[in-house]
C-alpha cells in the first residue's frame, strides 16, 4: 500500500474586517513520513504562496519548496534540502537574484508559512510534559507574519507548549484536538493552536498579534490508495 492515510481541506483565515483569505491543503501519509501540499491566497489574491514539504518517518523535514507572487509579481522561489548536519537553500528572489545557503546542524522543522504546516511543529513537539514550553530548533522562509519577505532559509528557535486536549467544533465539524502555544518570537504573545489526530491536522489558529481567527472550512480523509481530493 502506498498510502497509509490522505488528508485535504481548506482553511479560512479570518479577521473582524471578514475573510481575509483561504488555504488548500493535502496531507499524504505514507510508512516512511509524508507529504504536505498548499496554496494560500491572502487579500483577495494580492498575495498567493504555493509550498510543499516532505518529512521522514521521525517527522524531521527531508526537502521542501516555496513560491510566493505578490500584485502578479514574483516574490521568490526557493528550494530546501536537509542532510544530516545541515540545511540547504538555493532561492530566486526579486531582491536578491539567485542565492545558495548552506546553514549548519539539523533542524526538527520547516516553517514555510502555511498553517496546514503548524502540524509539523506540534508532531515535533509531542504530547508529553504538558505545560512545558519546549524549543523547536527550526529553519524558516521569512520572519514576516505573512511570509511575504526573504524567502531564503533564515534560522529560527520556536517555543511550544502542549496544552491538552479538549473538544473543538470548527467549520469542518467538531473534534477531539491537542492545544498547543506556540511562540515564533519573545517579545510576540504566542499564538493558540488546534490539531486532529496522529497526523496533527490542522483545526485552528488563533493569534492576537496578527488579529487572525482560522480555522478548518471543510475536510476529508481517506485510508489506502483512494484520493481526497476534490472530495471537499
Amino acid at each position: 500500500m502506498t498510502y497509509l492515510r490522505r488528508h485535504a481541506g481548506r482553511i479560512v483565515y479570518h479577521h473582524a474586517d471578514g475573510p481575509q483569505g483561504i488555504e488548500d491543503f493535502g496531507i499524504d501519509v505514507r510508512a516512511d513520513g509524508r507529504t504536505v501540499r498548499a496554496y494560500c491566497e491572502m487579500g483577495d489574491g494580492a498575495l498567493t504562496r504555493d509550498a510543499s514539504w516532505s518529512l521522514d518517518a521521525d517527522m524531521r523535514p527531508v526537502e521542501g519548496q516555496v513560491r510566493v507572487v505578490q500584485h502578479g509579481k514574483l516574490t521568490g522561489s526557493s528550494w530546501y534540502y536537509f542532510t544530516p548536519d545541515a540545511t540547504h537553500c538555493e532561492s530566486l528572489t526579486a531582491n536578491l537574484g539567485r542565492t545558495s545557503q548552506t546553514l549548519p546542524g539539523r533542524v526538527d522543522y520547516l516553517g514555510l508559512h502555511p498553517l496546514v504546516g503548524d502540524g509539523a511543529i506540534a508532531l515535533a513537539r509531542g504530547t508529553d510534559a504538558p505545560g512545558t514550553e519546549r524549543m523547536v530548533s527550526s529553519v524558516t522562509c521569512s520572519y514576516d507574519i505573512n511570509g511575504e519577505s526573504s524567502l531564503v532559509a533564515l534560522p529560527i528557535t520556536i517555543g511550544v507548549t502542549y496544552v491538552g486536549k479538549e473538544e473543538l467544533a470548527v467549520p469542518a465539524g467538531t473534534f477531539t484536538a491537542d492545544v498547543y502555544e506556540l511562540r515564533w518570537q519573545p517579545h510576540w504573545p504566542p499564538a493558540r493552536l488546534w490539531v486532529h489526530g496522529e497526523d496533527a491536522v490542522f483545526l485552528r489558529l488563533t493569534w492576537e498579534f496578527s488579529g487572525l481567527d482560522s480555522q478548518l472550512e471543510r475536510y476529508a480523509s481517506t485510508t489506502g490508495e483512494e484520493t481526497a481530493w476534490f472530495v471537499v
